[in-house]
């Protein structure tokens, strides 16, 4: 398959083969820079989730509440694609060493934010743990992201892919009516959608959401269950495809990661990522939550 063939999710398979080739980007995301130093896919940059890709700081809906979620602006964006070397016309891979692509995918969420063109973004399937596991090379030598003189211009944000909390709380109200559509994914551990593990001022979940946990599409090698087995799941859990239109856990990294296998792969357009997630509801005192 040639560089303009691919789509959002590529295999190890067709990144080995584009590997060397001018233009293509690649870039590792974790939460540890350890995990970059110990091994990475050649030519790979490091980028921190906590630095480029989610936000701390406080907001006024919120309150003093230290968030450390939030969504980057377009300029903090444009920022880390300069320090990342990315050019203007550029391809990305984005991968981690998480074992099931949620961090990545938050980098590819974010660039479709600000319109970073879709045909030149991707995921590697099944991340650097599926690219091991297969045998092929990888290094320990850091790489230095290169000089550029102008990045690739983003865009103002795309309000299709994301949701924010006036929507959601229209869909919960839909949803709550008896016999109502589903329109809202909680992909968070049990415990978290249960309140028994509070992670903000309250615990919880969203009224009207159905559960489905993040990791349920993730095939034991790592690599992400094909569309099909992606609605099947939501239909197992009573979930019309067709109703659905936000996904949300508690700081919009699994979020993402589900809008990505429901919007990018299974073509559920409809479907947005609750960003701001549990981190915004639970800690807004005028929102209203199930226990």
């Amino acid at each position: 398959m040639s560089l303009e063939e691919a789509g959002p999710l590529v295999s190890a398979a067709w990144v080995a083969a584009h590997l060397q080739e001018p233009g293509l980007g690649v870039i590792h995301v974790s939460l540890d820079r350890e995990e970059y130093d110990r091994a990475h896919l050649p030519g790979a940059i490091y980028v921190d989730l906590h630095v480029d890709l989610a936000k701390a700081g406080v907001r006024a809906d919120t309150g003093a509440v230290n968030r450390v979620y939030m969504v980057p602006s377009r300029e903090d964006v444009t920022a880390s694609l300069a320090r990342w070397g990315v050019a203007t016309g550029d391809r990305l891979v984005f991968y981690d060493d998480a074992g099931q692509g949620r961090h990545a995918i938050r980098g590819y969420w974010l660039l479709r934010l600000y319109g970073f063109p879709a045909e030149r973004l991707h995921v590697l399937d099944g991340g650097l743990c599926f690219w091991e596991s297969e045998g092929r090379p990888t290094t320990a030598e850091p790489v230095e992201p290169r000089r550029i003189e102008a990045t690739e211009p983003l865009l103002d944000r795309d309000d299709s892919i994301i949701a924010t909390a006036e929507q959601v709380l229209a869909w919960s109200k839909e949803s709550s009516v008896p016999g109502g559509p589903t329109r809202l994914l909680d992909v968070r551990r049990i415990d978290e959608f249960l309140g028994r593990d509070v992670m903000a001022a309250r615990g919880g979940r969203i009224p009207g959401a159905r559960h489905r946990l993040f990791s349920e599409w993730v095939a034991p090698d790592g690599r992400l269950r094909p569309a099909r087995d992606a609605l099947i799941a939501l239909e197992g859990t009573g979930v019309d495809p067709a109703e659905l239109r936000a996904t949300y856990c508690q700081g919009g990294v699994r979020a993402a990661f589900v809008w990505f296998v429901l919007h990018e792969i299974a073509g559920l357009t409809e479907v947005r990522s609750y960003a701001e997630s549990w981190e915004e509801w639970g800690n807004r005192l005028d929102l209203p939550i199930e226990q």
